[in-house]
């Protein structure tokens, strides 16, 4: 069921882009482009999904077998240096150097500037998120208005460009390869430059081929606008006069590695067509889900509501998480394809990425931008996923040999091009981090819990699900009848600050194991073979419990004798609790509020310790998606305040003028904040287990009134909507007709953030005590706060 936005999604800024980090961009999910630079001088950077370009070594994961005994050995006794220095000596001995090798980074297809006549005046642009269309408006020095209006159709590899002009102009051309500046911030990554040649051509068609030199693919980039192109100064220019009250269209078809020819069909579309197809597919997936907080805050630039939050104002407050909310959900949307969204999503302005604009799956995929992709009503878009990491199960086979001579697969913590777990260093041991391959798998059994789609579940998935079963018993190990991991990292951190990071039994990949288990038999359910529970309940079975730290937070490591550290902007020991709580923190499991305590600690001592130094490096306000964790962890605990206060950080500190978000309060270009923070929102609002559902989990006073759209539990429950107020809610729900093999026999928990009164009506809809039945028409839940006191 598809639903209307309830708030504006047209937004307008002054603020002007002088380099690409401040751009405007519009996604296919195939293709993107970044719009940035002075009005009269336009540059349009364009980008394809699968255009990684071949400039970093690819070795085997570093054979570690000749001393993993010793280095063991050095882990259990305490030396972690020990252990790092044999981590060291293997590395070298592999071929590695002491620098991190980097995965292939995405690359720039090409760059179209545009450079138009008279001048300009004044500017500004908007942002269009329903249609995905962003515009820069200028009125040039004789007074006239001009328009460049950009759009790149969904799931299409094509980006059409609109010229508009009241009295008239002339814009220059030029498809090539420059006009792209650095990025704000050098992270070591590879120049890749030097990897691209352009060969331009022209004709009816302008053309720029950015061959790569290599068995990587190539990116073919042709353009055309009705104008003859020339070849000139390594580019392929052109002239477009734009008569009076008239608009000029130009298309751009992007072509990577053969997979199709670039079209060169005329660029004879209707914008106004091409608007409604956006609306019918782009715009109908961001409008599933949005959120109103009745803010009562009328239109206006985003640099004044933002102003406006900043200096306090609760109403101005509330509408930047609105608007960040929608702007979000756009931009994962415009940049999930086959492939999920990398660190830039599908954008990319530099030769010299942060971080390579990869795929970093120690938490930016999983907490960042695809965390609010299930949730928040778009699940099948999560499929993406699959389509990154099915390819390379022989490198996880090879990396799980080499790194711990175990069966089965090790996935690595970041890639692009391949599966190899080769980004290692002493103080980034990352082969050594085991967490991946479960943590895919949750994702997995997720996406067949919200959908009930089986399919999912295919041959190279249940491939997965039995490699990463198969490390985790033969990668652990067994000591005083327990099953331990030895090494082990916690990303990215360690138990003394510059000192060694390996350590033994790091709480998050524990947790992940012990997930990992429920995941599989979700999946194994729908495979309809349950030959592997056993065989997971029998590792979960040894593995060592969590621990309270002597300090009251939850330990980051097992082992007492490695010591807490606090200051640190991941908080991966609190994976139990974002996604089904972990049994040890439910209900009245024994020692469960002793954990539920001290993971509130852990989420207190991590927000005072960044609200020290709330800003950017060298400040603490660094890695959008470790607020994102602080976040779903607050929000399982019923932390209201702290969930909001994570909420707030994302929402007003990682958001630009042009409602793109930063991995840093305010610097680099990235999305994790885009998908982390309506993840969050969703999960203040919505919590679900496979057979539970829990109403306004936790909501913050400071939202008294609101409604959302959209919403998605497991056990296929789907929530169109949901409205509070003081005295309590109403849901529109109801259960996917394919999702009826994952109904409760005995009806769905209901519960809520407070004590309660429920009735429900409609069909096939009825409320047994606690328990919710469901049928796949929407039905009515009304859900009364009780009296204060009341049970």
């Amino acid at each position: 069921m598809l639903t209307t936005p309830t708030t504006r999604t047209v937004f307008g800024t002054s603020t002007p882009a002088a380099t690409w980090e401040d751009g405007l961009v519009v996604g296919s999910g195939r293709v993107g482009a970044v719009v940035f630079g002075p009005a009269d001088r336009q540059v349009l950077s364009l980008s394809h999904e699968r255009f990684f370009l071949p400039v970093n070594a690819r070795p085997a994961a570093p054979d570690v077998r000749p001393v993993l005994d010793e280095l063991r050995a050095a882990v259990l006794d305490g030396d972690s240096a020990r252990a790092s220095a044999l981590m060291a000596q293997a590395a070298r001995a592999s071929g590695y150097d002491d620098g991190l090798v980097w995965t292939d980074p995405l690359g720039i297809c090409a760059t179209l500037v545009v450079a138009s006549s008279g001048g300009a005046a004044a500017a500004r642009r908007s942002m269009d998120l329903l249609h995905g269309e962003v515009s820069v408006h200028w009125r040039d020095t004789a007074g006239g208005r001009n328009t460049l209006r950009v759009l790149a159709p969904r799931g299409e590899q094509t980006v059409w460009v609109a010229l508009e002009s009241e009295l008239g102009m002339q814009s220059e051309l030029e498809l090539g390869l420059g006009g792209s500046p650095e990025t704000a911030l050098d992270t070591g990554g590879p120049d890749a430059s030097s990897a691209v040649r352009a060969v331009p051509a022209g004709g009816a068609f302008g053309r720029v081929l950015a061959e790569t030199g290599a068995s990587s693919p190539s990116a073919d980039v042709t353009a055309e606008c009705g104008s003859p192109w020339r070849v000139e100064a390594g580019a392929a220019r052109c002239r477009v006069t734009v008569a009076a009250g008239g608009r000029s269209i130009i298309r751009l078809d992007v072509a990577v590695g053969g997979q199709q020819e670039a079209a060169q069909g005329p660029a004879t579309a209707s914008w106004d067509a091409l608007r409604a197809r956006q609306a019918r597919t782009h715009g109908a997936l961001v409008g599933v889900s949005t959120l109103d907080l009745d803010t009562g805050v009328s239109q206006a630039s985003t640099e004044q509501v933002w102003d406006d939050a900043r200096r306090g104002d609760p109403d101005a407050g509330r509408r930047a998480l609105e608007i960040a909310y929608l702007a979000g959900r756009a931009h994962i949307i415009a940049s999930t394809g086959e492939l999920p969204p990398t660190l830039q999503g599908v954008w990319q302005g530099t030769w010299r990425p942060a971080w390579s604009a990869d795929y970093t799956l120690n938490g930016n995929v999983q907490n960042g931008t695809m965390a609010g992709l299930i949730p928040t009503g778009t699940p099948e878009l999560a499929r993406s996923l699959l389509a990154l990491v099915l390819p390379f199960v022989a490198d996880y086979r090879e990396n799980a040999r080499r790194v711990f001579g175990a069966g089965g697969m090790l996935l690595p913590a970041r890639m692009s091009t391949h599966g190899r777990a080769n980004h290692v260093a002493t103080d980034y041991p990352h082969p050594f981090w085991v967490g991946c391959g479960g943590w895919v798998l949750r994702f997995a059994a997720d996406l067949v819990s919200t959908t009930g789609d089986r399919t999912v579940v295919d041959d190279e998935l249940w491939e997965l699900v039995e490699g990463v079963l198969r490390f985790a018993e033969t990668s652990t190990v067994l000591l005083a009848g327990g099953r331990h991991l030895v090494p082990s990292y916690s990303p990215e951190n360690a138990p003394v600050p510059g000192a060694s990071p390996l350590v033994a039994d790091a709480t998050m990949d524990v947790a992940i194991l012990r997930d990992a288990a429920r995941a599989a038999a979700v999946l194994a359910r729908a495979r309809g073979d349950d030959g592997r529970d056993a065989r997971w309940a029998a590792v979960v079975a040894d593995l060592p419990p969590y621990r309270v730290a002597a300090d009251g937070t939850l330990a980051e490591w097992i082992a007492d004798r490695w010591p807490e550290n606090i200051a640190h902007r991941h908080s991966s020991q609190l994976y139990p609790l974002w996604y089904e709580p972990d049994p040890a923190f439910v209900g009245a499991t024994p020692g469960a509020a002793a954990l539920r305590a001290a993971a509130a600690a852990t989420v207190a001592a991590k927000l005072a310790w960044r609200a020290q130094e709330p800003t950017a490096p060298p400040g603490r306000m660094e890695m959008a998606f470790g607020l994102v964790q602080l976040g779903l962890a607050a929000a399982a605990l019923g932390d209201a305040d702290s969930a909001l206060t994570c909420a707030r950080w994302l929402a007003i500190d990682h958001w630009r003028p042009a409602l793109t978000t930063t991995h840093d309060a305010g610097q680099i270009f990235n999305l994790d904040a885009s998908g982390g923070l309506p993840a969050l929102v969703a999960a203040m609002l919505l919590g679900s287990t496979g057979d539970g559902l829990t109403v306004l989990p936790a909501l913050p006073a400071a939202w008294p009134r609101g409604t959302v759209t959209g919403l998605r539990g497991r056990g296929g429950v789907v929530v169109d909507r949901l409205a509070w107020e003081p005295s309590g809610c109403t849901l529109t729900v109801r259960r996917l007709p394919a999702a009826a093999w994952l109904a409760p026999a005995h009806g769905t928990l209901l519960a809520a953030g407070r004590p309660f009164t429920a009735s429900v009506d409609g069909p096939g809809a009825r409320l047994v005590g606690d328990r919710l039945h469901l049928g796949e028409r929407p039905a009515t839940l009304r859900l009364d706060w009780a009296a204060d006191g009341a049970t």
